[in-house]
Protein backbone atom coordinates (compact mmCIF):
# COMPACT_ATOMS: atom_id res chain seq x y z
CA UNK A 1 0.00 0.00 0.00
CA UNK A 2 1.17 3.50 -0.78
CA UNK A 3 1.92 5.99 1.99
CA UNK A 4 -1.01 8.51 2.12
CA UNK A 5 1.31 11.16 3.59
CA UNK A 6 3.01 11.49 0.21
CA UNK A 7 -0.23 11.51 -1.80
CA UNK A 8 -0.96 14.66 -3.83
CA UNK A 9 -4.56 15.84 -4.17
CA UNK A 10 -5.78 15.59 -7.75
CA UNK A 11 -7.16 18.58 -9.62
CA UNK A 12 -10.92 17.90 -9.63
CA UNK A 13 -11.62 20.73 -12.13
CA UNK A 14 -10.19 18.77 -15.08
CA UNK A 15 -12.23 16.78 -17.58
CA UNK A 16 -10.91 13.57 -16.05
CA UNK A 17 -13.22 14.05 -13.03
CA UNK A 18 -16.40 15.06 -14.92
CA UNK A 19 -18.06 11.77 -14.04
CA UNK A 20 -17.35 12.26 -10.28
CA UNK A 21 -18.69 15.86 -10.44
CA UNK A 22 -21.98 14.84 -12.10
CA UNK A 23 -23.90 13.90 -8.89
CA UNK A 24 -23.03 17.30 -7.42
CA UNK A 25 -24.02 19.10 -10.62
CA UNK A 26 -27.38 17.29 -10.62
CA UNK A 27 -28.31 18.74 -7.20
CA UNK A 28 -27.45 22.30 -8.21
CA UNK A 29 -23.72 22.76 -7.52
CA UNK A 30 -21.55 24.70 -9.95
CA UNK A 31 -18.46 23.03 -11.44
CA UNK A 32 -16.21 24.92 -9.00
CA UNK A 33 -18.38 23.96 -6.01
CA UNK A 34 -18.43 20.32 -7.14
CA UNK A 35 -14.60 20.35 -7.48
CA UNK A 36 -14.31 21.89 -4.01
CA UNK A 37 -16.68 19.27 -2.56
CA UNK A 38 -14.65 16.47 -4.19
CA UNK A 39 -11.50 18.10 -2.84
CA UNK A 40 -12.94 18.09 0.72
CA UNK A 41 -14.07 14.46 0.40
CA UNK A 42 -10.59 13.50 -0.84
CA UNK A 43 -8.98 15.36 2.09
CA UNK A 44 -11.25 13.60 4.62
CA UNK A 45 -10.48 10.21 3.07
CA UNK A 46 -6.77 11.07 3.05
CA UNK A 47 -6.90 12.01 6.77
CA UNK A 48 -8.49 8.64 7.57
CA UNK A 49 -5.93 6.86 5.42
CA UNK A 50 -3.11 8.73 7.19
CA UNK A 51 -4.48 7.74 10.60
CA UNK A 52 -4.81 4.09 9.47
CA UNK A 53 -1.32 4.24 8.00
CA UNK A 54 0.14 5.61 11.27
CA UNK A 55 -1.70 2.96 13.32
CA UNK A 56 -0.48 0.20 10.99
CA UNK A 57 3.08 1.52 11.15
CA UNK A 58 2.91 1.62 14.95
CA UNK A 59 1.57 -1.94 15.07
CA UNK A 60 4.34 -3.12 12.77
CA UNK A 61 6.94 -1.37 14.92
CA UNK A 62 5.53 -2.96 18.08
CA UNK A 63 5.42 -6.37 16.40
CA UNK A 64 9.04 -5.95 15.26
CA UNK A 65 10.10 -4.93 18.79
CA UNK A 66 8.28 -7.92 20.29
CA UNK A 67 9.92 -10.25 17.77
CA UNK A 68 13.29 -8.70 18.58
CA UNK A 69 12.71 -9.16 22.33
CA UNK A 70 11.60 -12.76 21.75
CA UNK A 71 14.73 -13.42 19.68
CA UNK A 72 16.91 -11.88 22.39
CA UNK A 73 15.20 -14.00 25.06
CA UNK A 74 15.70 -17.15 22.98
CA UNK A 75 19.32 -16.21 22.33
CA UNK A 76 19.93 -15.60 26.04
CA UNK A 77 18.23 -18.88 26.93
CA UNK A 78 20.37 -20.69 24.37
CA UNK A 79 23.54 -19.08 25.76
CA UNK A 80 22.54 -20.09 29.31
CA UNK A 81 21.97 -23.67 28.17
CA UNK A 82 25.38 -23.71 26.48
CA UNK A 83 26.96 -22.30 29.64
CA UNK A 84 25.31 -25.03 31.73
CA UNK A 85 26.48 -27.71 29.32
CA UNK A 86 30.01 -26.30 29.40
CA UNK A 87 29.89 -26.14 33.21
CA UNK A 88 28.84 -29.81 33.35
CA UNK A 89 31.61 -30.66 30.90
CA UNK A 90 34.09 -28.82 33.14
CA UNK A 91 32.90 -30.87 36.11
CA UNK A 92 33.22 -34.15 34.22
CA UNK A 93 36.61 -33.47 32.62
CA UNK A 94 38.54 -31.16 34.89
CA UNK A 95 41.86 -32.18 33.40
CA UNK A 96 40.65 -31.35 29.90
CA UNK A 97 39.98 -27.73 30.87
CA UNK A 98 43.00 -27.14 33.08
CA UNK A 99 44.64 -23.89 32.03
CA UNK A 100 48.13 -24.24 30.61
CA UNK A 101 50.51 -21.56 31.87
CA UNK A 102 52.33 -19.62 29.19
CA UNK A 103 55.90 -20.37 30.28
CA UNK A 104 58.92 -21.69 28.46
CA UNK A 105 60.05 -25.28 28.76
CA UNK A 106 62.84 -25.81 31.28
CA UNK A 107 66.31 -25.74 29.71
CA UNK A 108 67.90 -27.78 32.52
CA UNK A 109 66.96 -31.34 33.35
CA UNK A 110 64.57 -31.78 36.26
CA UNK A 111 66.27 -33.47 39.18
CA UNK A 112 64.06 -36.13 40.69
CA UNK A 113 64.60 -38.16 43.85
CA UNK A 114 65.39 -41.84 43.49
CA UNK A 115 62.78 -44.21 42.11
CA UNK A 116 62.60 -45.96 45.47
CA UNK A 117 61.71 -42.71 47.25
CA UNK A 118 59.11 -41.81 44.62
CA UNK A 119 57.57 -45.25 44.84
CA UNK A 120 57.33 -45.07 48.62
CA UNK A 121 55.62 -41.66 48.30
CA UNK A 122 53.14 -43.08 45.78
CA UNK A 123 52.30 -45.87 48.20
CA UNK A 124 51.86 -43.29 50.97
CA UNK A 125 54.58 -44.85 53.07
CA UNK A 126 57.20 -43.23 55.24
CA UNK A 127 60.14 -41.81 53.30
CA UNK A 128 63.17 -40.23 54.95
CA UNK A 129 63.96 -36.60 54.18
CA UNK A 130 67.50 -37.56 53.17
CA UNK A 131 66.10 -38.64 49.78
CA UNK A 132 65.33 -34.99 49.07
CA UNK A 133 68.66 -33.46 50.06
CA UNK A 134 71.26 -32.30 47.51
CA UNK A 135 73.50 -35.32 48.19
CA UNK A 136 70.69 -37.78 47.61
CA UNK A 137 69.47 -35.98 44.49
CA UNK A 138 73.00 -36.05 43.02
CA UNK A 139 73.26 -39.75 43.78
CA UNK A 140 69.81 -40.40 42.29
CA UNK A 141 70.75 -38.62 39.06
CA UNK A 142 73.77 -40.91 38.57
CA UNK A 143 71.96 -44.12 39.59
CA UNK A 144 69.31 -45.43 37.25
CA UNK A 145 67.51 -47.93 39.41
CA UNK A 146 63.93 -48.49 38.37
CA UNK A 147 62.06 -50.20 41.16
CA UNK A 148 58.51 -51.37 41.34
CA UNK A 149 58.15 -52.09 45.05
CA UNK A 150 60.07 -52.87 48.26
CA UNK A 151 60.60 -56.53 47.36
CA UNK A 152 62.44 -55.74 44.12
CA UNK A 153 66.08 -56.84 44.12
CA UNK A 154 68.88 -55.05 42.31
CA UNK A 155 72.19 -56.39 41.03
CA UNK A 156 75.11 -54.38 42.36
CA UNK A 157 78.79 -55.09 41.90
CA UNK A 158 80.67 -55.38 45.17
CA UNK A 159 84.27 -54.50 45.98
CA UNK A 160 85.48 -58.13 45.58
CA UNK A 161 84.23 -58.29 41.93
CA UNK A 162 81.19 -60.33 42.80
CA UNK A 163 77.64 -59.40 41.92
CA UNK A 164 75.20 -59.35 44.78
CA UNK A 165 71.43 -59.06 44.96
CA UNK A 166 70.21 -56.47 47.42
CA UNK A 167 66.75 -54.91 47.96
CA UNK A 168 66.30 -51.88 45.71
CA UNK A 169 65.10 -49.74 48.59
CA UNK A 170 68.43 -50.01 50.39
CA UNK A 171 70.53 -49.59 47.25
Amino acid sequence: MEDPNTAVAPDFVTQEFQEEQQPFLNIGFTEQQAATALQLVWQQNNKRAKANWARRQQEQTLAAEEAHLRDEALQQEHEEEEAQILHKEHKKNKAKFTPIPDIEAPSEPIIMPSQAALHRLQQHKFCELWYFTNDSLCKASTTHLHTLDDETLSLLPSADSLTTLIPSVSA
